[in-house]
C-alpha cells in the first residue's frame, strides 16, 4: 500500500481508509513494530492542515516507503 501510495495508484484517502480496521478495531494485535508504524502512516495520510492542504505529500510517502524499505 506504501507503494501504490508512491506510484499515485491510490489516494491519500484510499489509503486511511484501507488501513482504518487496522488502526481503529483494535481487534487486529500487529506485533512487528515497522508494520504498525506503516500502518499508522498510512491511516494519517490524508490528515490536512487546511481545507485545501494536506500535512503528508509525495516526498513524505516516498521516504515512508525508503524507511520501510530500508528496515524490513
Amino acid at each position: 500500500m506504501l507503494q501504490a501510495l508512491v506510484d499515485g495508484a491510490i489516494t491519500p484517502a484510499q489509503a486511511d481508509d484501507w488501513a482504518r480496521p487496522w488502526m481503529v478495531e483494535g481487534g487486529i494485535r500487529i506485533e512487528d513494530e515497522l508494520v504498525l508504524q506503516a500502518l499508522g502512516r498510512l491511516f494519517g495520510a490524508d490528515l490536512m492542515t487546511s481545507p485545501s492542504s494536506y500535512l503528508h505529500g509525495p516526498a513524505d510517502f516516498r521516504a515512508w516507503l525508503e524507511e520501510f524499505d530500508t528496515h524490513h
